[in-house]
This record gives structure tokens, sequence and C-alpha cells, in this order.
């Protein structure tokens, strides 16, 4: 018999990328996810089930709620391997709210879970590291998570080695960086869909900082190859590319893929853009809340801005996982021919 996997989250950017790799490498799959978050696509909050049901008797579809124990039950039995992707991805999110999904959620999963499965392959966050290291952000430095968001994955890291070692249950523990790729609408999609946008692309000399990327494919396979390679063992691993481009350099390169004229800028203090930014991001978050819209600047995306990331695959690699799309250049070029024929563009 195939073996069978559940994925959580399994309509959002990862999930659904999840679900179809499974399929087509051959595994049963139930899926779940929030009941509304099942009905319709919901582009604005990066929700596709129509690419679960599209995927016909292949995929079981089930609805739950990582806070609520009583709609998990029986939703492990005859699993095999859980992809746990469910989470809120938000940096302005109440911290209330971040870790009664992300971290009790987790926890009741894993009650569920505990001696019915072989293995779970549970979603960290590559920006847990924080921003004090200075050089490779190697999976043995310890957290030192910048805001709730993160302070909430790093948590829930915790909580499932902790589970781990008390109840046996076998895991790896997975950090995505900058994930890209079809269906993205924030973080790495913002990143290709924004600039794309705009008629004129420039940017000061000086952004030199090197972005961090990998395609949703490889953060699907690496999941997966994780789950199947007993010798991966109880660990936790950076799931990033092997790309070396700067943000000036990538903005260079957008330029040329969507054929607009490139504008080079000045040089100019980013650690003061940076603070300036952040504390106009912070008033426009305050007055969203107050009169109920949505800030177009989050005070703690912003914190990224011209900083260095070097974020090794070596622990990955040692597996013997290798990338699909080991250089974002050619990713980036089919992420954006996908978002012109889907019409996103």
């Amino acid at each position: 018999m195939k073996p069978t996997c559940l994925v959580t989250g399994a309509s959002g950017f990862i999930g659904t990328h999840v679900v179809e790799t499974l399929v087509r490498e051959g595994f049963c799959v139930r899926a779940t996810d929030l009941p509304d978050a099942l009905r319709a696509d919901d582009r604005a909050r990066g929700r596709f089930p129509s690419v679960l049901r599209g995927l016909g008797d292949k995929v079981e579809i089930v609805p739950s709620d990582m806070t609520d124990p009583d709609s998990l039950r029986g939703l492990a039995d005859g699993i095999d391997y859980v992809f746990h992707v469910a989470a809120i991805f938000s940096y302005s999110a109440p911290r209330e709210a971040l870790f009664r999904v992300n971290v009790e959620g987790t926890r009741n999963l894993l009650q569920e879970i505990t001696g019915k499965v072989q293995r779970a392959v549970v979603w960290g966050a590559g920006g847990v590291y924080g921003f004090d290291y200075e050089g490779p952000l190697d999976e043995e430095l310890p957290a030192k998570p910048e805001n709730n968001y993160l302070a909430s994955k790093a948590a829930q890291e915790d909580l499932v080695r902790a589970w781990g070692r008390e109840h046996g249950l076998s895991y790896a523990i997975i950090r995505p960086t900058t994930v890209y790729g079809p269906r993205a609408v924030y973080g790495g999609g913002q990143l290709i869909m924004d600039p794309a946008k705009q008629k004129v692309l420039g940017l000061p000399r000086n952004f030199d900082a090197r972005i961090p990327f990998v395609h949703v494919e490889d953060v699907a396979r690496a999941a997966v190859h994780l789950a199947i390679t007993p010798e991966a063992g109880e660990a936790t691993y950076n799931v990033n590319d092997d790309t070396k481009i700067s943000t000036y350099e990538y903005m260079q390169y957008l330029s040329r893929l969507l054929g607009r004229p490139f504008v080079p800028l000045p040089p100019i203090p980013i650690q003061g853009l940076r603070k300036v930014l952040v504390q106009v991001a912070r008033v426009g978050q305050t007055l969203g809340k107050r009169f109920g819209f949505n800030s177009p600047l989050e005070a703690d995306s912003i914190n990224y801005l011209g900083r260095e990331f070097e974020v090794p695959n070596r622990r990955l690699k040692a597996t013997g996982f290798q990338f699909r799309y080991p250089e974002a250049r050619e990713g980036i070029r089919d992420t954006l021919a996908w978002y012109k024929k889907e019409g996103w563009l």
C-alpha cells in the first residue's frame, strides 16, 4: 500500500505545493485546513482550495482547526507521515493569537499524531536567528527572534524537540528562507510582483546585502525527502538555495526580465533609512488598527532592509537532497512568467 500523508495548512501557498509534490511522488494525501479556508480561493489571503480539489480522488480533504482538539480527532488515523505547515504568518498579528495557533495548535496536533505516525516534518522559520549574528547562520546557533511571530515559531520548534525527546516522536524541523514560486502572494511573491508593477526600476548602489532565496517546489521536495530519509534523524534544517545575489543585482536582473529601464541611484545611509521607515510603518499600523485599514508598510518587515544573511544548506545537502532550482534566477524567471500567464501581473 502507498504511504498516506497528512498535510496541515493544505490550502495555502506552501501547503498546496506540498500536496502536489506528494501526489506526484505517488503518496496518498489527507489535506486539512480551516473550514473557511477550504470553501473558495482567496488570493489576497493566499488560499487556493481549488488546487486541492483539482487533484481529484488522490486527495482527501478534511476540515479542522489546530486550536480545537476535538476537530483533530481521528485526523492521523492511517497516516504514515505528517507535514505541519499550518500557522499564522504575520508580523503584525497579536502575540496571543500567534502563540495560540503556532504553539498551542502544534501541541494539539502532536497529541493527536503521537504513536500513530512514522515521522513528522514541522515548518519553522528562517528568521528565528535574528539580527545579531555575523557570518553563517548555522542550525546550531540559538534562536534570537526579533518579533512576536518569530518568537512563536521559535517556541514551536522548542516544543517539537521536547516532545520528540519525551514521547519518542520522530521529526524534522525545516527553516525555509525567502520562499518564492507560483501562487506566492506575500514574502517572496511581493519581492517579484511589487517591482514588476513599476515602469522604471532603480535602487541605490550600496544595497549590496544578499537575499536568501528558495523555490517553493524545493521546500516541498526537501520536506518529503526529510520525511522518508531515516538517516536525517531528529534535527533542524535550513532550506535555502545556493544563490548569491545582492538586492541591487536582483533589481537589475528583474529589470532585464521585464524589459524595463533600471536607474542606478546614489548610495544612501541604509541604517538611517531603515529607522525612519520603521517609525513611519509603526504610525501607519497604529492608524490602520484604529481606522480599519491595512498599512502597506510593516515595521518588522522593514527591519530586514539592507541586512546581510548567509544561510548555509550543508546539513540538508549532506542527507543527499539536491535542489531543482539551486540558483534563484531561473526560478524567478519562471515565477514571473507564471504570474503573467495567470493574470496576476
